[in-house]
């Protein structure tokens, strides 16, 4: 789609940048690329406000939204819940995002269902190796509902797309107006609009208009993450940026109160390629549980340690009594830091797609050590 429009009259840029905003008149020629996966934005309800479910109209309604000044093609990759995004999904993604960028468009913009969004966006940032901006965005509110909340996010993360700031800072999350770094951003709310938060640093900027206007400083990523995706791939013997079609088989259980992992009793070997952790306290598991841990990683399979709790990651030198950080790490677990443990079990399974042996996996998690 493609607006004739005249972009509005903007203050020059070097007044732009001393107000710490990219000046409207950079998006005169831009061009973006909108791919979809469906999700709560591309979707409709009842009267009643319950039962949404994918409804190919909904895409009219959204397509609705007016970009000054912006050449926006699209490309519809499916139509699912975000529950039933596959990896065979986000590999077809990666392909058409590098390709529209090749071709010259300014940045990607991926519409995608919220409830997995913050896996999505964390999994492309590890192979995502363009200067061009990634911008995932979803919606909270279905298309039909009043307010609905996906109109707004497209428009801001069109925006974000193109704009000069945004520009090697990886893979980007758009929503209510707010802009997250993919290895930050997490779903805090099941019901609000604005769903997604980012720890321990809060959001990258705010998008007001035409406008971004960035907070913390933007990282430069994009070259320090392409150098590591070629490393591992190299070893592996497999193209760099490679994205599989499937990935290892890494399951994730939940330590608590009386909670031994008898399961692993249970489990066939191949059930098991590696295993996450989602600690209490600072990664931590019950003193019972550490005999089934141990003879797991003295069998080679790997052991990530995250917590459950929400804020503050987990921790490598506080506590030492069994079954504390230190008591894993002498077992020869990996402490996931600040990765809550969704995105532990993808970095994971990233590495062990890619062939990285024990000291490559600890050294993927050094970068978000707590």
């Amino acid at each position: 789609m493609t607006s004739t429009s005249e972009p509005s009259q903007a203050a020059p840029a070097v007044q732009a940048a001393q107000d710490g905003y990219e000046a409207p008149a950079a998006l005169a020629k831009a061009a973006v690329t909108l791919l979809t996966l469906g999700g709560t934005i591309f979707m409709t309800q009842g009267i009643d406000g319950g039962h949404a479910a994918p409804d190919a109209a909904a895409g009219e309604r959204l397509m609705s939204t007016l970009f000054d000044g912006i050449d926006l093609s699209t490309r519809a990759i499916a139509n699912v819940s975000s529950s039933d995004v596959r990896p065979h999904h986000l590999a077809e993604v990666l392909q058409h995002a590098r390709r529209a960028v090749d071709e010259g468009a300014d940045g990607v913009v991926l519409t995608h269902g919220t409830d997995t969004l913050e896996e999505t966006a964390f999994l492309l940032n590890r192979y995502w190796d363009r200067e061009a901006p990634l911008v995932v965005t979803g919606a909270m509110r279905p298309a039909s509902a009043p307010g609905a909340d996906g109109p707004a996010n497209l428009h801001d993360a069109v925006r974000t797309a193109v704009a000069p700031a945004a520009r090697g800072a990886g893979v980007l999350v758009l929503f209510d107006a707010q802009v997250h770094l993919a290895d930050q951003v997490t779903k805090a709310s099941s019901r609000s609009v604005s769903a997604f938060a980012s720890a321990p640093s809060g959001p990258l900027a705010l998008v007001s208009g035409a406008e971004l206007r960035l907070l913390p400083a933007v990282p430069q990523r994009v070259t320090e993450v392409s150098e590591r995706v070629a490393e591992v791939s190299e070893r592996a013997a497999a193209p760099p940026g490679t994205s599989p079609q499937r990935f290892p088989a890494v399951p994730i259980l939940t330590a608590g109160l009386d909670e031994d992992f008898e399961v692993l009793d249970h489990l066939p070997p191949s059930a098991v390629q590696g295993l996450v952790i989602a600690g209490v306290g600072m990664g931590h598991v019950s003193p019972a549980a550490m005999p089934r841990l141990r003879r797991l990683l003295e069998a080679g399979t790997p052991v990530v340690v995250a917590t459950r709790i929400a804020s503050g990651g987990t921790s490598t030198h506080h506590y030492a009594y069994p079954g504390s950080e230190v008591d894993l790490l002498d077992a020869g677990a990996v402490m996931a830091g600040f990765l809550p443990p969704a995105k532990a079990r993808l970095l994971l399974q990233t590495l062990l797609a890619a062939g990285a042996d024990p000291g490559r996996i600890r050294h993927g998690f050094l970068p978000f050590a707590s």
